[in-house]
């Protein structure tokens, strides 16, 4: 498996993700944000907890980041890992991460009641 600069700071970060209720992570495009870090947290947070929900600003980046975490598993989108965008959508009862795209409900919604701008970048 090819190495990103991200998987140096995973086992932090999952310490991180345990012991608080939010986690910022900064780094350069490439660096592994967007594949690497779902599917770390995945033996972090228990399935109980609910899904990890990732958002994506554009229909096309939010596909292609659940097609290759997908393939990372050997498996195909809609199943460990799903996406939901207007108009598509691949989730299960199994889906873990889903990857979303800001003007899907109830996602959007949620977003906005915790405050949270899906316009303004970090």
């Amino acid at each position: 498996m090819t190495s990103y600069p991200i998987d140096a700071i995973l086992p932090e970060l999952k310490e991180a993700v345990q012991s608080g209720p939010s986690v910022i992570v900064h780094a350069t495009p490439g660096a592994g944000k967007t594949t690497r870090v779902p599917l770390a947290l995945l033996d972090v947070i228990p399935p109980e907890q609910g899904r990890i929900i990732m958002l994506e600003p554009r229909r096309i980046a939010a596909v292609s980041a659940a097609r290759w975490m997908a393939r990372t598993l050997g498996e195909d989108a809609g199943g460990t890992v799903g996406y939901a965008i207007r108009f598509d959508s691949r989730s299960s009862a199994k889906t873990r991460i889903e990857v979303v795209t800001e003007g899907i409900e109830p996602y959007g919604v949620r977003l906005r009641k915790l405050g949270i701008d899906t316009h303004t970048p970090l």
